[in-house]
């Protein structure tokens, strides 16, 4: 099922939020569903009016759907920002051997995802040998990708319902470049996306770690070149970036850390 257009008869100025909350509902975009608040002893409680609240969940298809649409429509400026880092990576890495080059790449990897999970959440496991040894595992920096992009996938459909509105009825005028500055999640996901990028392919050349997740590069272009049918969009081409604007990025928004820590 293709969501882009479903409601393209709607018209927005003659409905409130209420009756489109109700039309997202009749069409199987969202589920509501009761919230229980548990008691302090952790013991069941009834579903009452009294101990819940309604909560409209979103489906998860179309979360996926209209988050691959906001990244087709965008893909020039991830493409741009992955330009910045590509420029500084390869002058830190001129005339080194491999093995410093690694070190490079392998510090950049660990950076930005510092930068992009930050301490919200990480996943360990404890293991025991047969001798009674404890080992801990913590998971890999893809698989935390993976859960962050299902995390924003989600809150890009929850944060504003008028992005999704605009979706939903085939509005592609509404997503311009200036949407990136109004919008703090749809700029937080086109640097998590640039993020991403990046750290498939410095764990493509080097190998620091097997993705076993969805997000590999050869998936991705499998995928490409698969005859499935697209969405027709409007690129928003913002400019290439020059020397300065490629520096001026990877210090703003994506190597803060990296940048703080060289100049002490």
């Amino acid at each position: 099922m293709t969501y882009f257009g479903l409601l393209k008869d709607l018209d927005l100025n003659s409905v409130t939020l209420n009756e489109l909350k109700e039309i997202h509902l009749s069409n199987g975009l969202f589920q509501k569903v009761d919230r229980v608040i548990l008691s302090l002893d952790k013991s069941p409680n009834p579903v009452t009016q009294q101990n819940s609240q309604p909560v409209y969940v979103p489906n998860s298809v179309m979360c996926k759907e209209f988050y691959d649409y906001i990244l087709e429509v965008y893909e020039d400026v991830i493409e741009n920002s992955l330009i910045g880092f590509l420029y500084n990576y390869e002058e830190d890495a001129m005339g080194l051997d491999e093995i410093e080059a690694r070190k490079i790449a392998l510090n950049y990897y660990k950076e930005i995802a510092q930068y992009i999970i930050k301490d919200e959440f990480d996943i360990l496991s404890v293991n025991k040998s047969g001798t009674g040894f404890a080992s801990m595992k913590r998971a890999k920096k893809l698989e935390l990708f993976n859960m962050r992009k299902e995390v924003l996938q989600e809150k890009l459909v929850t944060r504003n319902p008028m992005p999704l509105t605009h979706f939903l009825v085939g509005d592609t005028n509404y997503f311009d470049e200036n949407l990136i500055s109004k919008l703090p999640i749809l700029d937080e996901i086109l640097k998590f996306e640039a993020s991403l990028k990046i750290m498939l392919i410095l764990n493509e050349q080097y190998n620091f770690e097997h993705d076993d997740t969805n997000s590999n590069l050869a998936a991705k272009r499998q995928s490409a070149s698969s005859p499935e049918k697209k969405l027709k969009v409007k690129k928003k081409k913002a400019p290439l970036l020059s020397e300065s604007d490629a520096i001026n990025f990877l210090i703003d928004n994506v190597f803060i850390k990296q940048a703080e820590k060289n100049t002490t």
